[in-house]
């Protein structure tokens, strides 16, 4: 589903550069819920923001069902993120002036959706994650764990076949922190390819693979507890 050849990410020139990814090269199948873990600052963001073509690498190919994403222009870049990718991020993203359905709702609005289609799709959602009694309220309404499961339903509301969760339980308790972590797992079930960067090695463990970023560079994968096998680079 995902693959990355000898991607490099440098900011800035000469002496002022910073290498914040560099030459990783790494395949995530279909189907897998994969965690990327690393030190605060050792690229596992960036990485990520790669692979959502939020950014852009400075050398190498990324891959997302075999086509190239930065061969792209930038309006088929834009239907691919909108159309193929969720994203989940830590501070949820939610717009503040929307209700938590409207919030749902609106990946599938911003693409021309019929209205009756779409509600009732973001109804499924909530109902989904648990908080369709909350469908009313705003953000500034709900707890923290309540906004992030919003946050997740959005990401699911174009069906897509790859979610990008970053750090999405860094600002909740490890109860709800584990109830995000279920959510996603259960996309997965659903035969949707999962990655999410976090800096708990406990959540990190639930994958099937655990990817290590250090300073930049790829420096190990390995099996989570849902598989038995260790996993070669």
């Amino acid at each position: 589903m995902i693959c990355l050849e000898n991607v490099s990410r440098t900011y800035g020139e000469g002496a002022a550069s910073v290498h914040a990814i560099r030459d990783v090269t790494a395949s995530i199948e279909a189907g897998a819920f994969v965690t990327i873990v690393g030190a605060s600052g050792s690229g596992k963001s960036t990485l990520l923001n790669l692979i959502g073509t939020l950014d852009r690498p400075t050398s190498g190919r990324i891959l997302l069902d075999g086509v190239e994403i930065f061969n792209l222009n930038d309006r088929e870049r834009t239907l691919l993120r909108r159309e193929k990718i969720g994203f989940v991020f830590q501070f949820f993203n939610l717009l503040p002036t929307l209700t938590a359905l409207e919030n749902v709702a609106l990946p599938a609005k911003l693409m021309g959706k019929s209205a009756k289609e779409t509600s009732r799709r973001a109804w499924e959602l909530l109902d989904r994650v648990g908080l369709s009694q909350r469908a009313e309220h705003k953000p500034d309404q709900m707890s923290g764990g309540e906004m992030q499961r919003v946050a997740i339903a959005r990401a699911l509301m174009m069906d897509p076949p790859v979610i990008l969760a970053d750090e999405p339980t860094g600002n909740l308790d490890s109860a709800i922190g584990r109830v995000i972590i279920e959510l996603l797992r259960g996309a997965v079930d659903a035969k949707r390819t999962v990655v999410l960067v976090t800096h708990d090695l406990k959540l990190a463990e639930q994958g099937d693979r655990i990817l290590t970023i250090e300073d930049g560079r790829l420096a190990r994968q390995e099996a989570g507890k849902n598989r038995s096998s260790e996993v070669g680079p």
